[in-house]
């Protein structure tokens, strides 16, 4: 193949000596337990008690929080996608007594999302955002609940 007049790094690039063959495998090889890891393990941490928390949580249902709780589920499990809390999807959606709830099971209010913010900080932003009278509300006696919560310093 060589004697085809093409760049010996070309025809690594495109496998076709022995250096691309090595450097295709090599590839492979590293790329497979990375995909695995990558797409696997963070389900493998979020278990369907914690998945039935955060469904409990986004709905206000505080009777299904504690259910959740009482069959294992994490109060502070964090979601593998933006490392959020249940307790940001109760503030979110403006369900102070879920929030509440979540806050008396021992979530910690002072998490941070992968966005590096509290619940508290998402919701005031939301407060500024939001249009509907009756939701800005809500959001408002959820910030009210999380300012409650916050630590003393």
């Amino acid at each position: 193949m060589a004697s085809s007049g093409a760049p010996s790094w070309l025809l690594a690039l495109f496998g076709l000596n022995r250096a691309g063959q090595i450097l295709y495998t090599s590839l492979f090889v590293l790329a497979v337990p990375a995909l695995m890891f990558w797409t696997l393990l963070p389900g493998m941490r979020f278990s369907e008690a914690d998945e039935q928390l955060f469904r409990a949580a986004r709905h206000g249902d505080v009777a299904g929080i504690k259910e959740s709780l009482d069959i294992g589920a994490r109060v502070d499990a964090e979601a593998p996608t933006d490392r959020k809390t249940a307790l940001f999807r109760a503030a979110v959606f403006g369900y102070p007594d879920a929030v509440k709830s979540l806050l008396s099971h021992g979530a910690n209010p002072a998490v941070r999302g992968a966005d590096g913010r509290t619940a508290l900080e998402v919701v005031t932003e939301a407060i500024g955002e939001e249009k509907d009278p009756a939701a800005r509300q809500a959001l408002e006696a959820v910030a009210s609940v999380l300012k409650g919560a916050e630590p003393k310093r």
